[in-house]
């Protein structure tokens, strides 16, 4: 069980604002973000908490893992979906955008939380374990 202190960092804001990444967002969907700036190992450790006593599944990157294991424990027909919530236009990025994209993210921990799901649900580097 997580204690009642844990409870309130979940409700207050940090300067990046509301759901910046996906950390933050497996961890302060229903509150503020992180006002006593809890670090990110310990962010990571609750997040893997949260996924692994409230989840059934868990997938990374993969629709159609995800769409099949659900269609397959529920017995539902598969349904062609359209996709309608795209954005048309041209995306560009800067080469300093991503850098600073990729420094938020690790400073932030969604690194080493996306690192840490696809260890422990996927495989990822099992390798290295032979």
């Amino acid at each position: 069980r997580y204690s009642v202190q844990w409870t309130r960092f979940l409700n207050e804001p940090t300067g990046r604002g509301l759901w910046a990444t996906n950390l933050d967002f497996v961890l302060y969907n229903k509150g503020r973000r992180n006002q006593y700036n809890v670090s990110k190992e310990e962010k990571v450790q609750r997040a893997m908490e949260i996924l692994d006593r409230h989840f059934d599944v868990v997938t990374v990157g993969n629709h159609n893992l995800f769409m099949n294991m659900v269609l397959n424990l529920t017995g539902w027909d598969y349904i062609k979906m359209p996709y309608t919530n795209t954005f048309k236009g041209e995306l560009t990025f800067t080469k300093k955008r991503v850098e600073s994209l990729q420094k938020l993210l690790t400073a932030n921990g969604d690194i080493d939380f996306m690192d840490a799901v696809r260890r422990r649900y996927h495989g990822y580097l099992s390798y290295l374990n032979d």
